[in-house]
């Protein structure tokens, strides 16, 4: 499809290719599963960046250095020592 902006040329066939494009992805519910995985990215983004700034406040708290300690003792895996971590800060 050829067009030519500067004269007009071929703008409203542009714009009805467009809107068909459109109609099938409504029609499809490819507009609803786009939409569903860009609310979904963001609401995992937010999260992360909340659970992100939680642990960095915990910078220098005892509870990371208590974990950290018994990751070296070896009682704890730091698997686990992460779990632990995540769910004092989700609790608090």
């Amino acid at each position: 499809m050829k067009t030519v902006a500067a004269r007009g040329e071929g703008i409203d066939e542009v714009v009805e290719a467009l809107e068909k494009h459109r109609a099938w992805m409504e029609e499809h519910g490819v507009l609803t599963e786009r939409r569903l995985a860009r609310a979904s990215q963001e609401i995992e983004t937010i999260a992360v960046t909340a659970l992100r700034r939680r642990i960095g406040d915990l910078h220098g708290d005892r509870r990371l250095s208590a974990l950290a300690e018994r990751i070296v003792a070896g009682e704890l895996d730091p698997y686990r020592a992460a779990d632990s971590l995540v769910e004092g800060v989700t609790e608090g």
